[in-house]
């Protein structure tokens, strides 16, 4: 028996008191959108997934039915990393190996760069970035996580307000910031994932604690009923309260749960590589 195969066989899973149906074949490839490099995944305000790929199509969207809704190929990207879907339904992509992020608005028009394209810098804005995070009042939020370790923030008109963090395992400092969250009481949310931790900090980069800790965790995000989903190199998936309570956990079906999202349903979708693909958890009522 393959290991795909024998993913395949695992059906349930249980999570923060909730039980979920594993739905590993619910998107309809084809050859005019292949499945490609997914790096994250994100949900927009009708319920469509956008996956995020390393390499063209940068963006792949499919409706809640697996189906293929719009596709951007683009010569600006080549290397997306992270994806945020602002409540506008605004799209910002982060390109690691160019080093910028890139704002859409909702037709996939491109209308913002942050950063200077192949131009990477160490200790300030970008040097292979991972991450971004938008909060509800526009403000941009980066973790800038392969070359540096720093969180940057921006004004929504992409102007550069501040930097935070450093190298190190001291309070503030990463080793490698590779995940970012604005929560919904307005604090940032930091996975650092070489330093098994993640961190909490105010808009201003105020370190406020540690959140959790976990073994090199991946990516963070925040559902609306306010459980906050980690996922890490165990791998596996573990939810928390807002607080950072720990709630549930249970494993992931690739060996690295690279991104994680979930919808206004509560069904979770994480990308999962090795094998490539993206799981769906589906919430039983």
């Amino acid at each position: 028996m393959s290991l795909l195969d024998a993913n395949n066989m695992a059906r349930y899973v249980t999570l923060g008191g909730e039980r979920y149906l594993v739905d590993r074949d619910w998107i309809e490839w084809s050859e005019a959108s292949p499945k490609g490099f997914v790096s994250q995944v994100a949900v927009d305000s009708h319920g469509n997934l956008f996956l995020v790929n390393r390499g063209n199509p940068v963006i792949q969207v499919f409706d809640p039915d697996g189906k293929l809704v719009r596709q951007l190929s683009s010569d600006v990207l080549s290397h997306g990393h992270g994806i945020f879907i602002a409540t506008d339904d605004s799209v910002f992509i982060v390109d690691s190996d160019r080093h910028c992020v890139h704002k859409f608005d909702s037709d996939l028009q491109h209308v913002l760069t942050i950063g200077r394209q192949d131009y990477p810098t160490y200790g300030e804005p970008f040097n292979h970035p991972t991450d971004v995070g938008v909060s509800a009042d526009g403000h941009i939020f980066v973790s800038d996580g392969y070359g540096n370790s720093h969180i940057h923030k921006f004004a929504p008109s992409g102007e550069h307000l501040k930097t935070w963090g450093g190298s190190g395992d001291e309070d503030g400092q990463f080793s490698n910031p590779h995940s970012i969250w604005v929560t919904h009481d307005n604090s940032i949310l930091v996975a650092d994932r070489e330093n098994n931790r993640v961190e909490r900090f105010s808009p201003d980069g105020a370190r406020l604690g540690t959140f959790c800790r976990a073994h090199h965790p991946t990516e963070i995000c925040q559902a609306a009923s306010g459980i906050v989903y980690v996922t890490d190199l165990t791998p596996r998936i573990s939810a928390y309260s807002a607080e950072g309570e720990l709630l549930g956990r249970c494993r992931t079906f690739g060996a690295i749960g690279h991104g994680v999202c979930t919808d206004h349903r509560g069904d979770i979708y994480i990308a999962d590589m090795m094998p490539n693909t993206i799981t769906r958890f589906r919430k039983i009522s």
